[in-house]
């Protein structure tokens, strides 16, 4: 090979060497190499882009995360669930649900009732699967410490339609507990032979009284 054609570039030589149909063809090939070269070099940049974005907003979750667990494991009572106030809004979506949660708990634990049903329905609403049912089990719970019986009946009365059997039990005693304040006897004393039938229930003595309390308030108000 002469000297001149060791420093000519291997495309002009292809050029030299082939006809025009086939130099046609190659043009065409080599105009489609560079567009896939190009698009190749887009894709690199979007994929190493996305990657370090995915990174960012793991560490963000874990940060955020990590401050949860701090206010919840070392943070006391009053000052836990204004620390918890304080962290709203700040939260990547996928902690939402244990922040409703916890700030729930905190907002009982003060006895700040309305707090807690706000963060209960929340939980209640916008919790995937059995989180949405817990936050749906609360808030019925905290309607009745908020001196609105009947209500805290129709939302568990609703519970009590979809909730699993395991979560069954709890769910009838606080029905129960909620008819007899709104002195609907005939519902409550429902729930109470409905816990009695359930293998597992536990403490017959306990559900057997009520039963029979609540059958004397009917027997009085039919008499």
């Amino acid at each position: 090979m002469s000297t001149t054609q060791e420093k000519t570039p291997l495309a002009e030589r292809i050029k030299v060497e082939v006809g025009s149909e086939s130099r046609r063809l190659f043009e065409k090939i080599m105009e489609q190499w560079r567009l896939i070269a190009g698009l190749v070099g887009i894709f690199l940049v979007l994929a190493a882009a996305y990657g370090g974005y995915s990174a960012y907003q793991e560490r963000k979750l874990t940060r955020a995360e990590q401050e949860l667990s701090r206010i919840v494991l070392e943070t006391p009572g009053p000052e836990r669930l204004a620390a918890l106030i304080n962290l709203q809004g700040a939260l990547p979506e996928a902690l939402l649900p244990r922040y409703w949660l916890e700030s729930a708990k905190a907002a009982q634990e003060q006895e700040n009732w309305a707090k807690a049903m706000e963060f209960w329905k929340k939980l209640a609403e916008g919790g995937p699967d059995h989180w949405a049912l817990l936050g749906q089990l609360g808030y019925g719970a905290t309607l009745l410490r908020l001196g609105r019986p009947q209500e805290a009946v129709e939302e568990l009365e609703r519970l009590r339609a979809r909730a699993p059997e395991s979560m069954l039990p709890v769910v009838l005693l606080q029905l129960a507990e909620a008819a007899e304040t709104a002195e609907d006897w005939e519902r409550a004393l429902a729930a109470y032979e409905q816990l009695k039938a359930m293998d597992g229930a536990g403490q017959p003595g306990f559900l057997n009284f009520k039963a029979a309390e609540i059958r004397q308030h009917l027997e009085g108000d039919g008499s």
